[in-house]
Formats: structure tokens, sequence, C-alpha cells
């Protein structure tokens, strides 16, 4: 079954949407890590996530096997996110959160990159200033305006595993938008979560043996139900469809948000934001997300078939 176009307002919208929904796991994920298996977590909100999308397209009376063709395909699809979200909860045991937050900041840019290689397309110098001002900006937030904390940044073993994450991050909105065939969304996301849960399984087995399922009190199960049902498989329904509509580094640069996420939910929890020290990357972060919207108006792009 085909999915009906996306236009560009309801694509901004849904990345939009997906964005919020993962600047809450970070917080969650680092918690739930601290208790279970890194990959145990990530295995566990995948299962739960394709559930649901089993469950939903049951439902619905919808529920299709895929050829063989098309198992492949969304395999590939899946590889991306996977490996991201593996390299993220492997990272954090010993990765901080700034270190992190720093490196993910190099997202859109390598998808802006790998776009232009693979779509052999040009993104034009406004996009690529607009990147690398969005990058600066958000540098400004993660270090409260003073840019010098570069320099401490070390590629140790933790932060190495994450920059590959977020080499693969980067691919993901491009295998989407290569390999989308015009089929139901649900469809799409429900099994290109099935393939990673498979995939993730072969190399979990050991350690979901290993682990102490008694640790799993009621705030961890609630912490996974929000990483299954809300930053995987909601999250991924919305990610699949912007990503279809909009550039590869359109995508991307809604992480820019994420700092600025992350200081409102300080906010809401009473820590203190000092203005003075992240105004300007506030400001930086916002008028890139302007400028990422218009410039595709600007270049006359409509709906995405």
């Amino acid at each position: 079954m085909s999915h009906p176009p996306v236009s560009l307002a309801q694509a901004h919208g849904k990345v939009l949407l997906f964005t919020l929904l993962i600047s809450l796991s970070f917080p969650i994920g680092s918690a739930l890590t601290a208790v279970l298996d890194p990959l145990v977590v990530t295995w566990v909100r995948y299962l739960l996530a394709s559930l649901i999308f089993v469950g939903v397209q049951g439902c619905l009376g919808r529920f299709a096997l895929p050829s063989l063709r098309d198992l492949g395909r969304y395999t590939l699809i899946s590889l991306p996110a996977l490996c991201y979200f593996v390299a993220m909860f492997v990272a954090l045991q010993e990765t901080s959160a700034l270190d992190a937050s720093t490196f993910y900041t190099t997202v859109p840019l390598i998808s802006a990159l790998a776009g232009m290689l693979i779509f052999r397309r040009a993104i034009g110098w406004g996009m690529l200033l607009t990147l690398l001002g969005g990058m600066v900006a958000a540098a400004l937030i993660i270090f409260r305006g003073d840019l010098g904390q570069v320099a401490n940044l070390s590629l140790s073993p933790g932060n190495r595993i994450y920059l590959l994450g977020c080499v693969a991050m980067a691919l993901n909105p491009i295998l989407i938008k290569r390999y989308y065939r015009g089929e139901s969304f649900l469809h799409l996301t429900c099994w290109t979560l099935i393939c990673a849960t498979l995939l993730l399984t072969l190399v979990a087995v050991p350690r979901l043996i290993a682990t102490d399922w008694s640790l799993v009190s009621v705030p961890v199960a609630l912490g996974l139900g929000y990483l299954a049902l809300f930053a995987t498989a909601l999250s991924f329904f919305l990610f699949q469809q912007g990503s279809v509509a909009l550039q590869p580094e359109q995508v991307s640069a809604y992480t820019y948000l994420i700092p600025v996420l992350v200081l409102l939910t300080g906010m809401l929890n009473g820590e203190a934001v000092h203005w003075e020290q992240v105004g300007w990357g506030v400001g930086g972060v916002l008028l890139t997300m302007v400028v990422m919207v218009l410039l595709p108006i600007h270049a006359g792009k409509g709906r995405v078939p």
C-alpha cells in the first residue's frame, strides 16, 4: 500500500516532533544504562517498538510479509540508527554528556557531504554556511559561551565509538531517501524495526542471558516503555516520513535544537539558565532552523512525490 505525498510543512513538523521525543531519551537512557547493559537496553526498546507496530498493523489488517528483496532493503535502512544507538549507550558509560553533545553537532555537516557524494548534487554555499553556523551556535550552548573548551576534547576510546555512531546517524536520512519505494510508512517502520531487532539479537544473546532481570524495577520499566513507544516507535515513524520529503542535511540540522531543548527541560526542572552565556547560541540555532526551512522554498521546491 502506497503512502500519500508529504508536504514540506508536514515534514518539518514531523522532524521537529521527532527531535522533541529524542531529546528526552538522553537523560532516560543514561539512567537506564546505569542499571542494565547498553545492548540490553537497546534490544528491549527495539523489540517492544517492533511489537507495537506489529500490533497496530494487525489491528488495521495491514500486516504483510515483505519479499526477500524488500527485507534486504529494510535491513539496510535499519543499520544507521541501530549502530548509532548502540554506540551512544556504549560510549555514555565513559564519555561525558558534554563530549557526546559536541560530537553530535557534526552530524548535519557529515550528512550534507555524504548527500553530495551519494546523490551527486551541490548543496550551495548558503546551506553550507548555515550548517556551519548552526554547528557553532549549538557549541556555544553546550560550552556555555566558551568555545575555548573545544581544545579540551579528546578522542578517547568512548569518544571514537560515539563519533562512528554519529557518522552512521548522518547516513540515516540518506538511506531512507535512497531506498524508500512508496510503501506505507507503517509497513516501512515496522519492518525496519523488526530487521534491527533480529540483527541486535544475534549479538545481544549472551548479555540477555547474563542480565539480572530482577533489577528491572517499576521506574526502569517505565523508562524502557518511554524509549520503546516514543523515542523508538513513534520517533522512527516521524523521522522516516520527514526523511523522504526533506533533504538529508535539513533533517539532520534539527539535531541543533537538542541543546536548546535540554536547556528548556532544565528550566522546567528548576535549574538556573544563564542567558548571558547561552543567549547567542540559542539565537543562532533558531536562526539556523529558519534558514533551513526557507532555503528550499526559495529554491522552488514543493512536494516530494
